[in-house]
């Protein structure tokens, strides 16, 4: 399959949206020109899909985490006749310009809740060698068919320790067949790359408006120029760390005035040299700088959205993408709410707060500046990137119902 869309047939396919744009309630269809991005709800897991001005797409995790035994799982949506990676699949179906190709992969990092759990009652390839469960990102593949694909592992899976996980091998032997069988490139992700992941269709149009900073990627951060630090080096007790989170890749996404920063599940301690405890989160969003909106280290939970992130993000939207009840933390949202930089409502949007919550919540101060609808978040950036809205979209049925819009905000 070609790589890339002409702009006439991009036109041809938004054109052809189908049934979503036969309900005047419904999302509309992208149009070249704008930049989407998607923060897809299911309650099992995070997925995000971004289309970019000149339709390059690029999918953002695809998780599937369901512990039948934990009782505070969100709610599952639409339902839990279909997992979580074919409710992924078939919401990409429905706003994918790419019909079933989709540009970019990129997996923040390796947990189970953004990439698929083996333990999962889901059906397992046939022959493959090796074969592989068919739960989060493997079940969405699928269905589409990925240009290239970024991890914080590759090439070699070992820094700073050996991977050694069953979720993150099921999705190695995705990634292997679909190498072998579909033509999917592997790239190392380049901390500090300003255009390891750029436009495919028409780049010569946005050039000079629309880019992609990589910034971090297995605790090695970019702080600006050509300068990175490799937070695991500074002390060898790091070694000893086990914390997943703070490997996660992040990235600055700007598109004419307007900036989006995504970091996976960015959070936690590490030392450095003089055995001082730091925040990743915090040193990250240094070189990152301001930004328009941001999606929510590690769904917004404890260990989560320091003080210094916020402060050198000053961010005026925050996405939460959660499945868990303990996602929603007073604390963190009430730092949130004192580091505001601006008065707009609502400030936080998330996918899902459980119903005993909002009620035990709903006087809290902090709580005011959380949007009162709930479901799938979808900000839709205006041409040349001067403004923005914010769709909350229905996430019980497919029907791509719009429940709220905000905006436009000019970036």
């Amino acid at each position: 399959m070609k790589s890339t869309l002409s702009l006439t047939l991009l036109l041809t396919l938004v054109s052809c949206g189908g049934n979503r744009n036969e309900n005047p309630d419904a999302l509309a269809a992208w149009q070249p020109g704008e930049m989407d991005i998607h923060f897809i709800y299911t309650g099992r897991g995070e997925s995000n899909f971004m289309i970019m001005p000149d339709g390059t797409t690029m999918l953002i995790d695809a998780g599937d985490y369901d512990p039948k035994t934990y009782p505070m799982m969100c709610e599952a949506m639409p339902d839990t006749t279909r997992r979580a990676g074919e409710w992924i699949s078939r919401y990409l179906d429905r706003v994918n310009p790419g019909k079933d190709y989709i540009d970019y992969l990129m997996i923040s990092h390796f947990h189970d809740d953004h990439t698929g759990n083996v333990g999962n009652a889901a059906p397992s390839t046939q022959g493959r060698n090796p074969d592989y469960v068919l739960t989060g990102i493997a079940r969405v593949g699928e269905d589409f068919r990925f240009g290239h694909v970024f991890d914080r592992g590759y090439p070699d899976y070992n820094y700073p320790r050996p991977i050694d996980d069953i979720h993150t091998d099921n999705y190695r032997a995705f990634v292997k067949w679909q190498k072998e069988n579909h033509g999917l490139q592997q790239e190392e992700f380049k901390v500090g790359a300003l255009d390891q992941i750029a436009l495919q269709n028409n780049p010569d149009k946005y050039r000079g408006t629309f880019s992609i900073r990589n910034l971090a990627s297995s605790g090695e951060v970019w702080m600006g120029g050509d300068s990175t630090i490799r937070c695991y080096d500074l002390n060898p007790a790091n070694l000893n760390s086990k914390n997943e989170n703070t490997r996660s890749l992040a990235l600055r996404v700007d598109y004419g005035p307007f900036s989006f920063y995504t970091g996976g599940d960015l959070s936690g301690k590490l030392k450095d040299a003089e055995g001082n405890n730091f925040l990743v989160d915090s040193l990250a969003s240094i070189a990152c700088g301001e930004v328009d909106l941001c999606k929510a280290n590690h769904h917004g939970y404890l260990d989560s959205m320091s003080k210094g992130f916020l402060d050198n993000l000053r961010a005026r939207h925050y996405v939460m993408c959660v499945w868990d009840w303990q996602h929603t933390q007073p604390k963190i949202l009430g730092r949130i709410a004192d580091a505001r930089a601006h008065d707009d409502e609502p400030l936080v949007l998330y996918g899902n707060i459980p119903d005993t919550l909002r009620l035990a919540y709903a006087e809290e101060p902090w709580f005011q500046t959380v949007s009162p609808h709930y479901g799938h978040i979808v900000v839709r950036v205006s041409e040349g990137g001067k403004s923005y809205r914010i769709f909350v979209v229905d996430a019980s049925d497919e029907s791509m119902r719009v429940l709220a819009t905000y905006g436009p905000f000019e970036s």
